[in-house]
């Protein structure tokens, strides 16, 4: 966690603003198109300069993509988008554990999206119409990137000098390192049924490209630790998991693996173990788990071991709005919220 320096401790009302990396309005091929070009001309994520990545994304990329990533975000689209939605209630949920900690009414919690809506700059505005003079900010990703939280404390800078309000602000990142959040992640592994004499546990993270990685991206490492922890909570031995990549970008740059499909499919030829598949780098279920994990990788598995039965293949859920997810977030949030 890097809190930077520490809000005061007073009575003024403190803002926390959760950012997610967002999702398109609607799961049509426009709104996709949209979202997409947003995304991806961010300069934390296009691996070309602007003017020739525009060219490629314009004339190669989303011509192909935005219909196919439509058709997937229809499979999963529930009343609106589930990241957003569920961001949403996180926000609620840590904003009444506050309540039950600091008591009513001193700690405001809004979620903002780093592309789409809600967006970082409206989220901001209602931290400050709800009397917030100071912000905590945290990036939901337990693992930090470049082109995540990187990406998020650069969108949030823009955001606030659009908003034209600067107030104190810390920043909380990184916490994949915390007991309580690991933890929470390995609670939810048990409640899917996990059994190390039994099952395979995958626990598969967003790639990130490698070219990050040689300009000082600790990403990976952190990754080990996350992992190296939730195990520990579990009680898993060596031989009862496995750490995987999921969501690379076909853009020709190299990526973190080994890959998720890749170790799906190995320990489906094996035929011996069940599969659970968690993946702890997302705080929220989201298209790269409702669809990557939950079809691609569900198709896989059952590809490479025909007849097995349906419950020899699990994904455990996101933390997601849940209490146990609310209550990590807060104890690592705590010593920089400045409140007793």
């Amino acid at each position: 966690m890097d809190a930077g320096c520490d809000l005061p401790a007073d009575s003024a009302r403190v803002g926390v603003l959760l950012v997610n990396t967002g999702s398109p309005d609607a799961p049509t091929e426009a709104a996709v198109r949209a979202y997409l070009s947003e995304f991806l001309m961010d300069d934390m994520i296009r691996p070309l300069p602007k003017p020739l990545w525009r060219l490629v994304l314009n004339h190669a990329i989303l011509p192909r993509r935005a219909p196919v990533s439509a058709s997937r975000y229809r499979s999963i689209w529930e009343d609106g988008s589930p990241l957003v939605n569920g961001c949403r209630r996180l926000a609620a949920a840590v904003e009444r554990e506050a309540a039950a900690r600091f008591g009513a009414g001193r700690v405001a919690v809004r979620a903002g999206m780093m592309y789409g809506l809600p967006s970082l700059a409206a989220s901001l505005s209602e931290l400050r119409a709800q009397g917030c003079e100071r912000v905590l900010v945290v990036p939901l990703y337990p693992q930090t990137a470049r082109s995540t939280t990187g990406a998020a404390l650069q969108a949030l800078r823009a955001a606030q000098d659009e908003v034209g309000w600067h107030p104190p602000l810390v920043t909380v990142e990184g916490y994949g390192d915390d007991g309580g959040w690991q933890r929470a992640i390995a609670d939810t592994v048990r409640a899917a049924g996990f059994d190390a004499r039994r099952d395979c546990l995958l626990l598969s993270f967003h790639a990130v490209p490698l070219a990050d990685v040689r300009r000082g991206d600790t990403y990976p490492e952190q990754v080990d630790r996350s992992v190296a922890g939730i195990v520990r909570e579990l009680g898993a031995p060596e031989g009862a998991w496995a750490c995987a990549f999921q969501s690379r970008f076909e853009d020709g740059r190299k990526w973190t693996g080994p890959f998720a499909t890749a170790a799906v499919e190995k320990v489906a030829r094996d035929g011996t173990r069940n599969l659970v598949v968690c993946c702890p780098g997302f705080s929220i279920d989201c298209l790269e788990t409702r669809y990557d994990v939950e079809q691609v990788l569900r198709a896989a598995f059952f590809r490479n071991r025909p007849g097995a039965p349906d419950d020899a293949f699990a994904y455990v859920p996101c933390l997601g709005a849940s209490a146990a997810h609310a209550r990590a977030l807060l104890n690592v949030m705590a010593p920089a919220l400045g409140l007793r």
